[in-house]
């Protein structure tokens, strides 16, 4: 099964492990201990897609309409922000 490790603040992905679940723990315990704190968690990539990543609406510069994108989507992936559109 396919594990993913994620910072919980940003729900960013960190690692993608092909493992059981035992190994996804001990990873993220080893990455939470060199952090020096608990920023790290773990789970399957159904739930990481379905429970951990949602979608929020933003409204594009360019256009002005209203789009769905995943909550963790960096600012310079956003239609919302002007480093997207200053590339």
């Amino acid at each position: 099964m396919i594990y993913v490790i994620y910072n919980i603040k940003t729900t960013m992905a960190m690692k993608h492990l092909n493992t059981f679940e035992s190994g996804a723990k001990r990873s993220t315990t080893c990455m939470n201990r060199n952090a020096g704190g608990i920023e790290y968690a773990y789970a399957s990539l159904e739930d990481y897609e379905n429970k951990v990543v949602t979608t929020k609406k933003v409204k594009s510069l360019m256009t002005g309409e209203e789009i769905e994108i995943p909550s963790n989507t960096p600012n310079f992936c956003n239609p919302a922000s002007e480093s997207y559109w200053s590339m």
